[in-house]
């Protein structure tokens, strides 16, 4: 028996053996335990609040004051639900926000909700940006119906964030198509809805593909996104709508190569996202690859205008991700690594790469996310607001910063901890020790036979030894 575990461990790599069979993914193995109650983390907030909303209005100051509020936190947990598996695939439904409750010691005041602060007006804004290129009529009757809107509001956090609502929002819906009745920011954000994955698992899709999109909602792109895909067909874009070899980033291919080209899913924005190679890190006893989250290797990309609005490089177009159909665009933090001169028209943002920069790091070896921080900046572009109030033409070609978010994952449980520190850190070592042990009782099974064989006892022998040596 021990010669035949010698052989085999001759030919047998361990902890290729046990890679094997985290792709097989299977029912009850603890990884896929842990898969299934994730998502979790905690979801940071931040807003800008106007300190001198008045004096510019008026025309008194001429760049617009803000100051970061925040974090204000949110423990998130989610799960996938398992829908259909077998050995090459899995079918499941991702619930990312399945509980949400506030943290108040977290957050930067346990009372942050009720604090009250001054932000632009994101529907009055957001509806002018959609009809700029509309005729003239349309535009005089914006103004007619929203006469009395402000272009600054002062509200609490928590209506901002859950219950956003303005007298004219029902007005509007009677002439601008998909109004929705509540625009509040993380109301909308954290809207459950339908995400269901088929993914590629087992060994005879191979290491390589392991948790590789197949499909989502049945459709191999982003519908929202349809016509931008088949005009990138002809234009030769960037174009990052498309699910061909991507992951949806709660699992990664074993054995990572840092400069294979890695996407994700990012449902929230209706696109995927290229992770670019950073550096090695260590984190939680881990070697890790970090990876950023960013277009800086892109030239032209398909999702570079929002509704006729051309983007700064740095942003992305999610006008038809988000809720009211309007122009939105996504950039980093404090607009981070974006070409837009935000000094311009802005006093109080500091972007730097420690507190903005989104990144996630692999640990390669299992392909299993060891820290993830999400960090992205909702933004209403804005053209030549020329045919508008006075109020509204002093943001003429802005991009206005409504809130911006970071995810946190939380660390790993841990079972997942032990199993990922097991494969990786003494399986390498134990392999070689079980050889040798392996090794010396084949030699002495083999010596034991021999004896037997000849009709030589065990006990004769150490007879004798112990005589001989008492000479």
């Amino acid at each position: 028996m021990s010669s035949i575990l010698f052989v085999l461990s001759l030919k047998v790599d361990y902890q290729w053996v046990l890679t094997q069979e985290h792709i097989r993914f299977r029912k009850g193995f603890p990884t896929q335990g842990n898969w299934i109650s994730s998502p979790y983390g905690t979801l940071k907030s931040y807003l800008f609040n106007v300190t001198n909303g008045e004096a510019f209005l008026n025309g008194t100051d001429s760049k617009i004051n803000v100051q970061e509020i925040g974090p204000i936190v949110y423990r998130i947990k989610g799960r996938n639900e398992i829908l259909n598996q077998n050995d090459d695939s899995v079918t499941y439904q991702k619930l990312r926000y399945d509980e949400i409750e506030f943290d108040p010691d977290a957050s930067c005041a346990p009372d942050i909700l009720n604090q009250t602060v001054i932000l632009p007006n994101f529907i009055l804004f957001g509806t002018a940006a959609k009809l700029h290129d509309w005729v003239f009529l349309v535009r005089y009757a914006f103004n007619a119906i929203t006469v009395k809107e402000p272009a600054l509001i002062k509200q609490t956090i928590n209506y901002f964030l859950w219950n956003f609502t303005t007298p004219a929002l029902n007005s509007l819906s009677s002439y601008v198509p998909n109004i929705v009745s509540n625009c509040g920011m993380l109301h909308n954000a954290l809207k459950k809805k339908e995400e269901i994955y088929n993914v590629k698992i087992g060994t005879k899709n191979g290491i390589e593909n392991f948790f590789k999109v197949n499909n989502l909602n049945n459709k191999t792109y982003f519908p929202e996104q349809s016509n931008r895909l088949k005009n990138s067909k002809h234009d030769y874009q960037y174009c990052p709508i498309d699910l061909a070899e991507t992951f949806d980033n709660s699992l990664f291919t074993p054995y990572l190569d840092p400069l294979r080209e890695i996407n994700i899913i990012a449902g929230e924005a209706c696109r995927t996202h290229r992770l670019n190679y950073v550096d090695i890190v260590k984190h939680l006893g881990f070697t890790g690859y970090r990876f950023a989250i960013n277009d800086d290797s892109v030239g032209s990309s398909c999702l570079d205008n929002a509704m006729g609005i051309k983007l700064h490089k740095g942003m992305f177009d999610v006008s038809k991700c988000l809720f009211n159909d309007v122009p939105s665009a996504f950039s980093l933090p404090h607009f981070y690594g974006s070409s837009y001169n935000w000094s311009e028209h802005f006093e109080g943002l500091s972007p730097n790469r420690e507190s903005h920069e989104a990144t996630v790091i692999i640990e390669p070896i299992s392909g299993i996310p060891i820290e993830e921080k999400y960090r992205f900046q909702s933004n209403i572009p804005l053209p030549d607001m020329t045919g508008y109030s006075k109020e509204l033409q002093r943001f003429s070609k802005m991009v206005i910063p409504t809130f911006w978010y970071e995810y946190d994952l939380e660390d790993l449980p841990s079972m997942v901890l032990f199993l990922m520190r097991f494969n990786i850190f003494i399986v390498p070592i134990a392999q070689p020790i079980c050889m040798g042990v392996f090794l010396i009782l084949t030699i002495w099974s083999f010596f034991y036979v021999c004896l037997t064989l000849k009709g030589i006892k065990m006990s004769y022998l150490l007879y004798k030894f112990r005589s001989e040596k008492n000479k």
